[in-house]
């Protein structure tokens, strides 16, 4: 998460049209864990939320360096973060580089079909 906060909107933005286009199998992981950290069952995840799920999971974070997380991974700003903002934001890096998934990003932005 703390690698997604230094990104710009261009890339976050990528990045959540990969992770709208993951397989389910490629996900499973990270849905698992936004439920855990969904303690109300609201669908999203507040601060507060996203700071005891942190502590549970044994985080040492600050409570600013929380709150510049949940910061980075809300991209609507609507102060909270929801299932697919939480995929965006912790998903690996390796599965972000797989060609398959690029040339998806890629397709999504290339609305003309220019190249």
């Amino acid at each position: 998460m703390k690698q997604f906060r230094a990104m710009n909107k261009l890339k976050k933005l990528a990045l959540k049209v990969i992770a709208e286009n993951m397989s389910e199998e490629e996900i499973r992981g990270l849905k698992a864990m936004f439920t855990n950290m969904d303690t109300d069952n609201s669908g999203t995840i507040t601060y507060e939320e996203l700071k005891a799920g942190l502590q549970r999971l044994g985080s040492k974070l600050s409570e600013a360096e929380v709150k510049q997380l949940m910061e980075a991974a809300d991209v609507d700003g609507n102060g909270t973060i929801d299932c697919i903002e939480f995929i965006t934001a912790t998903m690996h890096r390796h599965k972000l580089e797989r060609d398959d998934h690029l040339y998806k990003a890629f397709q999504y932005f290339d609305k003309d079909s220019s190249g």
